[in-house]
């Protein structure tokens, strides 16, 4: 007899049976009797050993708007989405940010914006409500 749960019987030609009637069962020996249920009125049968060899490239989600977004890896196991290397965001408090970035859009920012001069003095940078930007040096930075 074959242990289900543990494995994925050979598929034996001119032996092997798919049965459909009042369910879907599996009888990959031929053994009728013995054949395992898949689909039945309460539902999928399915048991892990069924997935053993699946291999998937990208798996497809759809959103509750309808866009499609693939999830796959790279060579290196990176995660991309719709083939785009992902990064984790962080939104933490006092990150450092390094490297050469380009921002497209608007950019918000609210309080002050502290600027280093080529001395290594830190000013902070602040606008006043008929727009004049005004520059103190920080001591404190």
């Amino acid at each position: 007899m074959i242990n289900w749960n543990n494995e994925r019987p050979v598929l034996e030609e001119k032996v092997s049976a798919l049965g459909i009637g009042k369910a879907i069962y599996a009888a990959p020996d031929g053994d009728k009797n013995n054949a395992r249920l898949l689909l039945a009125a309460d539902g999928f049968h399915f048991k892990q050993s069924d997935f053993l060899d699946f291999k998937f490239n990208n798996i497809v989600l759809t959103s509750k708007v309808g866009e499609e977004f693939s999830i796959s890896f790279d060579d290196n196991g990176k995660l991309l989405i719709n083939g785009v290397p992902f990064t984790a965001p962080t939104n933490q408090n006092d990150e450092v940010i390094a490297g050469n970035k380009t921002y497209t859009g608007l950019m918000k920012l609210k309080g002050s914006l502290q600027l280093s001069s080529p001395s290594g003095k830190t000013f902070s940078i602040t606008v006043s409500d008929d727009g004049s930007l005004n520059a103190k040096e920080v001591t404190n930075a």
